[in-house]
């Protein structure tokens, strides 16, 4: 009896204990596996400086926002990493670190890591993010490059030694890059587009007596910067007059197939070259860039798709890369050597490969094969869609051994 009334008594303590714990304590409170952020700048010119922070809508709208549209969490602050006194340039990325709050931590929290895979800026970059206890999260990102023209290059003119000896000032807000054409009288004489340098000596191609003067601009050099950066007005240099007894004979004069000054990737029309510091070319061979293998033809153009070297097939892709590991061509799988130590890197294989320890086969073109396939007399069958060999199991009543093999 004694026994009995001490439990009672203690379920009794129990349920007191219960009923004064709040419900809300006993669900667990989630986390907010992702973020993001929507980000919008009213366009900026060249020479701008940035909007202040307290002209920034975080709820939504559009001119200068930065908002969450999320239950979860909220934009609490904004500061500019970016001085907001210092003049944009064409190509300037404007970096700013916004304060996220989640709006009920008894609910939600900020827990583990978080970056680019699970941090998306609409409208920008993500740059980096750090926490501050569970309730705060810091996100740096950059806004989308300013845009607008270059400025045109200062005092073209030529040097008082020698002729033809073309030269001219940069500007701050400038890619470095610049295209400069050499004209006699009204008719152009030479082009030279996306020269690295503030000079260039036009004298081998002034092969005849007369007027001669240049002009040159400013232009964008990558791809991101033809993205928002345009060319510049030209600037105009003075004239110089070449007499007859002064003219060249035209040596030293560079023709080649792509512009004068670049070294590295340049591309001419639709095609990409490959130029070394000396002048010289890849030319039908291959070449490790930047730790990736990139083929060229006979002229030094880039090559890309399905290429055959020494009976080897390879396969390139649009960037010109040499892929290896299995790949998608005119809807087959084919399987290219990614070994740097057995067999050919990137060479097509054909016949059994061991892959991930299951078996698959590919013909004598390389497609891999699926379904029941004959190999060497006897027949296996390879699962559809993915390509291994069946082992140990039966296929629509037909039973295949521990090495694929079906047997009557």
């Amino acid at each position: 009896m004694r026994l009995f009334k001490r439990l009672a008594a203690m379920a009794s303590m129990v349920s007191l204990l219960g009923l004064s714990i709040p419900f809300e304590s006993l669900a667990a409170v989630k986390t907010i596996s992702s973020v993001t952020i929507y980000a919008g700048l009213e366009e900026l010119a060249s020479g701008d400086t940035l909007p202040s922070e307290s002209s920034f809508k975080t709820d939504g709208g559009t001119g200068n926002y930065v908002y969450s549209n999320n239950d979860k969490y909220e934009v609490s602050d904004l500061n500019w990493i970016t001085s907001d006194t210092k003049e944009m340039k064409v190509g300037s990325e404007p970096k700013m670190k916004v304060t996220l709050r989640a709006t009920n931590s008894d609910d939600y929290a900020f827990k583990g890591g978080y970056q680019s895979s699970n941090v998306s800026i609409k409208g920008g970059t993500y740059v980096s993010s750090s926490r501050s206890g569970s309730d705060t999260l810091y996100v740096t990102f950059t806004f989308k490059p300013v845009k607008g023209t270059y400025e045109s290059p200062q005092d073209a003119d030529w040097r008082d030694s020698g002729y033809g000896n073309a030269k001219w000032s940069s500007v701050d807000n400038s890619s470095g890059a610049y295209d400069v054409y050499l004209y006699r009288g009204s008719s152009i004489i030479k082009k030279v587009e996306k020269l690295k340098a503030t000079s260039y000596n036009f004298y081998p191609y002034m092969t005849k007596a007369g007027t001669y003067s240049f002009k040159v601009r400013t232009v964008p050099y990558t791809e991101s910067e033809q993205k928002y950066g345009k060319n510049s007005e030209w600037t105009e240099s003075g004239e110089v007059y070449v007499p007859q007894e002064k003219v060249s004979d035209g040596s030293g004069q560079d023709d080649s197939a792509v512009s004068n000054g670049q070294v590295g990737w340049i591309k001419t029309g639709n095609i990409w070259y490959y130029r070394y510091p000396d002048g010289t070319y890849q030319k039908n061979n291959w070449a490790k860039i930047n730790n990736k293998w990139y083929l060229f033809d006979s002229n030094g153009g880039m090559v890309t798709g399905w290429q055959q070297r020494n009976n080897i097939w390879y396969f390139l892709n649009s960037d010109g890369a040499m892929t290896t590991g299995w790949i998608v061509s005119n809807n087959k799988w084919y399987y290219l050597n990614p070994s740097t130590t057995s067999g050919v890197e990137g060479g097509m294989i054909t016949g059994w490969i061991n892959y991930n320890n299951k078996w698959y086969y590919t013909d004598s073109t390389g497609a891999m094969q699926e379904g029941w396939r004959q190999v060497d007399g006897n027949w296996y069958y390879f699962y559809p869609g993915e390509g291994s060999k069946a082992v140990n199991t039966t296929i629509s009543g037909f039973p295949v051994d521990g090495n694929g093999i079906w047997r009557k």
